[in-house]
């Protein structure tokens, strides 16, 4: 996973203004000062069927107040801008009305939402939405992110939350505590050997996240895991409030909702833990600690134990995942939605049929041949924002430095490969300026380079999955493809 902020100073007015820029760019300051008010409300779906969630944006300009209405939820005053999320539990035909007043009068926008009967053909048990929006901080850009609810192991006692990032480039659930987590959840910890509390550094190219590691029930859509080690970040306990120095010093801490831009991670890559056998055979520095309240030492961790990744609990659709997205045109979308199908030839809605398989070696990587070079650290990359890899030759951004800012949009291809070689393919692609995106767009074709990161590969980020079904096939896992892991599309 690499994620950057990207939002600089737009000089064209969009119509929620993120706070950042505001004070970078002269704005804020509250009413309207006599200029007209507008509104603006979108859905991220026209239609869904019960079970399915979805979500309502809206925006206004030159407003003191709004007055939400039409539908059940929805009938109060809101914040001038903002996302909510719905989860209808009947048919309805939901109309969704911002009605906003300023000190020059008042403007009404709505949209509609089309709630039909519960639908196992069109959405399945085995089907999450994914939705693509400005994010929880409100600055995100190519972040998907899905529902998880999570339960104290055995029980009822449960938690739905939303905004956790689908990222195909780790492995296992990890939820930020606080602000996210309620207390009353009490999840049991999980513990060394010793008898001392778990705690865990994970390590990702953006930063690292620290927490302890507790057992969950975790749901998602019509699926459940029982009794899962997932990574509770920033957990408030005594036995946590130190981070280990070998720790804190592998990067930045992304242990809030802010700096992560998600609520939490759903790690659904090729393995099933997030570190294998060699965190169960000898300790490695900067992964797992045992705590005893005073200090966090490293530690072995039983497979057992490691964080792991949720659908390989699953009952049935346990072998990998599908990501399906729209395309995205030139200039990006102001709001995106999909899905994330689980298992892989277990049911109709999860067929192989028509995809090229590209089978990874050990560490989840297949080669990529760009320009002539050839890249054997190349994977797919959801948890990504951009599309990255090393090409000196394209214009990197002035105001958003890690990223390339073409002076209009560049077509570019490359060649995918198995790492054995036994299959390829062309991939066709395209980069466009970071700088020229209007700030209202979720999605986009974006790109960097990878030596900001300090490796020389080729991560295919969010962009990779615009109008593709994207197979992620788990380690060791039958399909009818094979045996993963493998990546196909």
């Amino acid at each position: 996973m690499i994620k950057n902020s990207y939002r600089p100073c737009v000089a064209a007015a969009a119509a929620v203004i993120l706070s950042f820029l505001l004070a970078s760019c002269g704005g804020g300051g509250g009413g309207g000062g006599g200029k007209a008010v507008s509104t603006n409300v979108s859905a991220s779906v026209s239609a869904v069927h019960v079970g399915e969630s979805f979500f309502i944006s809206w925006s206004s300009a030159n407003a003191d107040s709004c007055q939400a209405s039409g539908a059940a939820g929805w009938e109060s005053t809101v914040a001038v801008s903002g996302t909510q999320w719905f989860s209808p539990t009947e048919p309805a035909n939901l109309n969704f009305t911002l009605t906003c007043t300023g000190k020059a009068g008042s403007a009404s926008s709505s949209a509609a939402v089309t709630v039909n009967p519960a639908s196992a053909v069109a959405t399945g048990s085995n089907v999450a939405q994914i939705v693509v929006d400005s994010g929880p901080s409100g600055n995100e850009i190519n972040m998907p992110y899905v529902s998880v609810t999570i339960c104290r192991p055995g029980t009822d006692i449960c938690q739905t939350i939303d905004h956790i990032l689908v990222d195909t480039g780790s492995y296992g659930l990890r939820i930020i505590a606080p602000g996210v987590i309620s207390s009353s959840l009490a999840l049991p910890s999980v513990n060394a050997a010793s008898g001392n509390a778990l705690g865990e550094c994970a390590q990702f190219a953006s930063g690292f996240t620290w927490g302890s590691v507790n057992s969950a029930d975790v749901k998602i859509s019509g699926e459940t895991a029982l009794s899962v080690p997932i990574e509770v970040i920033g957990n408030t306990a005594t036995a946590f409030s130190q981070i280990p120095d070998d720790c804190s010093s592998t990067g930045s801490n992304m242990g809030t909702v802010a700096t992560m831009g998600a609520k939490g991670i759903l790690g659904v890559g090729l393995f099933k833990e997030d570190c294998g056998s060699v965190c169960a055979s000898r300790i490695i520095p900067g992964t797992y600690y045992e705590c005893d309240g005073t200090a966090c030492t490293g530690t072995t961790a039983p497979l057992s134990k490691q964080v792991a990744n949720p659908v390989a609990f699953f009952p049935l659709n346990n072998n990998g995942v599908m990501l399906e997205l729209p395309s995205v045109s030139t200039g990006g979308a102001s709001a995106l939605s999909g899905k994330l199908t689980f298992g892989i030839g277990t049911q109709e809605n999860n067929q192989l049929a028509g995809t090229t398989i590209y089978r990874a070696d050990s560490r989840g990587n297949f080669k990529t041949i760009y320009k002539g070079k050839t890249y054997n650290s190349s994977f797919l990359d959801s948890g990504s924002n951009g599309l990255f890899f090393p090409d000196s030759t394209i214009r990197g951004c002035t105001l958003s430095t890690d990223f390339y800012c073409p002076s209009s949009p560049l077509a570019l291809s490359a060649v995918n490969a198995a790492y054995d070689s036994s299959s390829s393919g062309t991939v066709n692609f395209t980069i466009e300026s970071v700088d020229k995106l209007n700030s209202a767009s979720v999605a986009a074709s974006i790109g960097g380079n990878t030596g900001s990161f300090g490796f020389s590969g080729f991560d295919w980020g969010f962009p990779f999955f615009f109008g593709r079904k994207v197979f992620v096939t788990l380690e060791a896992a039958n399909t009818p493809g094979g045996t993963g892991p493998f990546w196909a599309y």
